[in-house]
């Protein structure tokens, strides 16, 4: 019995050690067969590990005879290695497929990376979700080169975004293609957490497959799918608050004595001041505070089951998304449901089908901002109880010592709501009859439903402060659109080194628009059970209106590329589409692209500078159509008119669409050159690019100056009007390292510029907008920038008499006979003594001389950090704020502006005299005064997260994180917010600051959880 004992615990002693052993071996590139240093060497759950050494070896003790070594280092495919008793392991490691041979989406069929000839960047689903966000391209700021992505600030507003500058008077959004449906030019109904990833096509020869919708460039959006095996769940959660910076305006106090110095340096010896508020409201208003609220919820879920089998797979996700306003009023949610699923019926056919039906609704979310800054702090919100009556609209205060709304009255009055619902459907047949040839027809529709109820109430606050009869509308409106592509693509190999890739297509597609709206005025009370159409009784409006487009396209698409070194794509499109006029409904659209993978030749074998080098060019030519429907049709409607010495309102009918049977096609053409290069190991990628784009036969709805008898809101008329042309490069680097096993970081910069002009407009002068006070503040002329401001320059402030008097041309004419000291002084440019049109020159430039992207990424065991920086530089401002808050107008102002202002000789070069008369102008003539630098460099995010240990969690991946979007920014401009101005306006109308909803900072904290 001893005995056995005794064999029975040697055994167990010879078991153990069997158990835990030390394995070594040596880890190589499959490449090159160097020895790879610094790769990580780590039991598989256990989270320990080790890195290889300047030969490649590594040393790894306490290993179980069952474990699994896991191998891994930047820019290799990591291996997993059953050590099954083994002390010595040797591994050789191949490049990683991410880096060379990613599938990349282009149009209509993928490549390999590393086979690309055109200009397209990739953005990982990862990337996209790591900002919470309800619309995905917010994500996008910085993070792919040459894309301007421009925030709107309120929840659900659709963020402005540039692809490689402006060739276009028309709109600038991209065309979106979401799993190869075109779904137009916004994706707010999309749920972030459902992409996989986003291709952005850049240049035209990659865009050329898209043809006419394609002059801004195309993003590709690929969902998730599943993967046959095992069933994934995963739930992500992320909850927090924004807020917005207050502005520091002046308190009873300061505007007091600001109102009243108006008039005293004007002359005036009365004042109008209105002191009520000393009895009424002694402690004065804060208005922000009142009507901005310090923080809005922001919330955002998501749950995803995905797996399938050999022959079906499955991704199903629901998703919810809220974002309330700044305000008690406004938000704006949506509801996503998505089933993608695939069938391999046997190695010849496949078929997909994909639905994803949603749900939006909001509140109108008001812009009060500047209503909060202006109004005057001695007011009440209220007035007295003692005179309040039944309408509770009519008891706000109506402002003391200004003309201002009561913004407190203006955001009860707000009834304003619509609800959307819609689904996107997605069915394709894939068939390989042969093979190396695949057939696929792909049919999807993209229907959707909105209703839009609104009600403004009937109040009386004063005489300038009312509204004589109540109002309710409700306005229902459907989109059906449709899309059939089918394609055929052959691809070959042929004597080893030659590859092929052909294909060939057609499509067919209609958007269809039906609008119905009715209204009608004086609903009997404002109860929100009489907030119907039916419940108003007088002046009682209904339209309605059918728009139809279609378009049917043929496609074909030739790549080529012998022995993976030089590369040749051609493609061509063909466009029929129904907005254009008989004889011009078709255009075609070109490309070709070629590369040269030199890094492939045998003359760089030897060489230790280059991981990656390749050269690659291309030209293409796109299209665009964003016209009305009706763009070449002459309509007749309905239109109201008043007759009669007692006047009577008469329905009539007149000319309401003016058509142009000439319109052709807008193109632009475009060439890019770029360079792809990788150095040390692979640690280092730099991509280099230029890029010219020109366009012709610009669209634009422009005034009609040959129509005669039309009023101005229908005498415009689509035409051609000339040619813009834009160009610029970009450069990329991004760095990727690991410094030993539990320590790993990344560097990505992006720097990018653009040129943006006008070659040519047509012969009708210049076109002017930004309406100031009676004049424009923008300019666009041929051969010129576009939206650049138009204007007076300011010279300084008047300090005293004799500098007025000194202000004269040659002829000793004074240049500015109402001015006095503590005025502007305007160069009087043309020296002929008179400030007019002559003396206007270019003042400054709302677009960018650079834009820079800062994206930083480090790992330290199971903790994570991110931090993304966006930037631009050299683009001005025309901040219209500088003269709404400089009391010239009764406003509030700025705090502090009693004393930045001019107030005796010496005190301020910058700031004018207040004023009321303001008789030289200062606040009211377009000039640099207004213009200032509009640089800033903004923290988009900062995110810090924490991975638990799989054990702990039963084998479960959690993370927690917590987030910080635009905690920060960095800058010189005076406004709220120096992004905020190139959202508002269109491409030749930008720049100008007067008060938007600004781009909050948001704090969520977030778990996600993957089983």
């Amino acid at each position: 019995m001893k005995k056995q004992i005794l064999l029975l615990c040697l055994a167990l002693i010879s078991l153990c050690g069997y158990a835990q052993t030390t394995v070594k071996g040596v880890v190589t590139s499959a490449s090159d067969k160097e020895p790879l240093i610094g790769a990580t060497v780590q039991i598989k759950g256990a989270g320990t590990g080790t890195i290889t050494g300047i030969d490649g070896d590594y040393s790894i003790a306490n290993v179980p005879a069952d474990a699994v070594l896991v191998f891994s280092t930047i820019g290799y495919e990591t291996q997993e290695i059953q050590v099954g008793g083994r002390t010595v392991i040797n591994v050789v490691l191949k490049e990683a497929a991410e880096l060379l041979d990613e599938v990349v989406v282009i149009g209509y069929g993928t490549v390999k990376k590393s086979d690309l000839t055109s200009s397209i960047s990739t953005v990982k689903g990862e990337q996209i979700t790591e900002t919470v966000t309800g619309n995905a391209m917010d994500a996008l700021q910085g993070k792919v080169n040459g894309v301007q992505v421009i925030g709107g600030g309120g929840p659900g507003t659709t963020p402005k975004v540039i692809i490689r500058g402006v060739t276009t008077v028309n709109k600038t959004a991209p065309l979106y293609v979401v799993d190869g449906m075109p779904v137009g030019d916004n994706i707010n109904f999309l749920n972030s957490n459902d992409i996989k990833s986003m291709e952005v096509l850049k240049d035209a020869s990659a865009a050329a497959i898209y043809g006419t919708r394609a002059s801004n460039g195309v993003i590709l959006i690929t969902t998730k799918k599943g993967i046959a095996g095992k069933t994934n769940i995963s739930f992500s959660a992320s909850a927090g608050f924004q807020t917005i910076a207050k502005p520091s305006v002046a308190g009873v106090a300061e505007y007091k004595e600001v109102f009243n110095t108006r008039f005293t340096n004007d002359g005036t010896q009365q004042s109008q001041w209105k002191d009520t508020g000393a009895t009424t409201n002694p402690g004065g208003t804060d208005w922000w505070d009142e009507v901005v609220n310090k923080t809005a919820l922001v919330q955002n879920y998501s749950l995803g089951i995905s797996g399938g089998t050999d022959k079906l797979v499955y991704s199903l996700s629901l998703g919810y998304f809220r974002n309330n306003s700044q305000y008690d009023y406004g938000y704006w949610d949506k509801l996503n449901v998505r089933l993608n699923t695939e069938y391999t019926f046997n190695k010849y056919v496949k078929m997909g089908f994909d639905i994803a039906p949603r749900m939006e609704s909001w509140d109108n979310t008001p812009n009060l901002f500047s209503a909060a800054m202006s109004m005057d702090p001695t007011t009440p919100v209220f007035r007295p109880q003692d005179q309040w009556v039944d309408n509770e609209f009519n008891n706000y205060e109506r402002s003391y010592n200004n003309q201002e709304w009561n913004p407190m009255g203006s955001l009860a009055r707000q009834n304003g709501h619509s609800r959307e619902m819609g689904a996107i459907l997605n069915s394709y047949l894939q068939v390989n009859p042969i093979q190396k040839l695949t057939l696929r027809t792909q049919f999807a529709t993209n229907a959707h439903y909105r209703r839009s109820d609104d009600f403004t109430p009937k109040f009386f606050i004063d005489t300038l402060e009312k509204a004589d009869l109540s109002s309710v509308s409700r306005q229902s409106q459907e989109w059906l659109d449709w899309n059939w592509t089918n394609t055929a693509t052959y691809m070959d190999t042929f004597a080893e080194k030659h590859n092929i890739n052909v294909m060939a297509g057609f499509t067919a597609e209609r958007n269809a628009w039906f609008n119905t709206k009715a209204s009608r005025d004086d609903v009997p009370n404002n109860m929100g059970l009489l907030h119907e159409v039916n419940a108003g009784t007088d002046n009682q409006k209904g339209e309605g209106e059918t728009s139809y487009n279609s378009m049917i396209s043929y496609l074909g698409r030739v790549m080529y590329n012998y022995n993976d070194r030089y590369y040749l794509t051609a493609s061509l499109r063909v466009d029929g589409s129904s907005r254009f006029p008989v004889g011009n409904k078709y255009a075609f659209f070109p490309a070709v692209s070629a590369s040269w993978r030199v890094i492939n030749e045998d003359f760089m074998r030897d060489q230790k500078v280059f991981d990656n080098l390749k050269l690659r060019g291309g030209w293409g030519r796109v299209g665009n159509q964003n016209i009305s429907n009706d763009a070449t049709l002459t309509l007749l409607g309905q239109a109201d008119y008043v007759f009669g010495v007692n006047p009577n309102r008469v329905t009539g009918t007149m000319v309401s669409n003016v058509g142009n049977n000439t319109l052709m096609w807008e193109t632009v053409e475009d060439w890019n050159i770029g360079v792809d290069m990788s150095f040390l190991d692979s640690r280092l990628d730099m991509t280099f690019e230029y890029f010219q784009k020109k366009s012709k036969d610009m669209l634009y709805e422009k005034q009609n100056l040959f129509a005669i008898g039309y009023p101005s809101w229908n005498s415009k008329v689509w035409m051609n009007i000339g040619s813009m042309k834009a160009s610029g490069w970009e450069l990329s680097l991004n760095w990727h390292d690991q410094i030993t096993k539990d320590f790993k970081y990344n560097v990505g910069v992006n720097l990018s510029t653009v040129k943006n002009e006008a070659v040519k407009f047509s012969g009708d002068g210049p076109i002017l907008t930004g309406g100031f006070n009676g004049d424009q503040i923008i300019r666009n002329e041929d051969g010129g920038l576009i939206s650049r401001f138009y204007g007076y320059v300011a010279d300084g402030i008047f300090q005293n008499w004799d500098e007025v008097y000194a202000h004269t041309n040659e002829n000793g004419k004074l240049v500015q006979d109402k001015a006095k000291p503590g005025d502007i002084r305007f160069k009087d440019l043309n020296h002929d003594g008179t400030l007019d049109e002559k003396d206007k020159t270019w003042i400054g430039n709302p677009y960018p001389d650079l834009m820079l992207g800062l994206n930083l990424g480090f790992a330290y065991k199971n903790f994570d950090f991110t931090a993304n920086f966006y930037g631009t530089f050299g683009n001005d401002i025309y901040n219209k704020t500088k003269g709404m808050y400089s009391g010239a107008s009764g406003q509030n102002v700025w705090a502090g502006t009693l004393q930045k202002a001019w107030h005796g000789e010496g005190t301020s070069n910058d700031i004018p005299q207040l004023s009321y008369a303001d008789l030289n102008l200062n606040y009211s003539r377009v000039s640099s005064f207004f213009v200032e630098d509009g640089s800033y460099m903004r923290c988009k995010l900062l995110q810090l997260g924490y991975t638990l240990p799989k054990n702990w969690v039963g084998g479960a991946d959690l993370r927690i994180s917590f987030s910080a979007q635009n905690p920060f920014t960095i800058t010189g401009y005076s406004g709220m917010d120096p992004e905020r101005p190139l959202m508002d306006g269109s491409v030749i109308e930008t720049g100008i600051d007067g008060i938007a909803y600004p781009n909050p900072r948001t704090f969520l904290f977030g778990i996600d959880f993957k089983f």
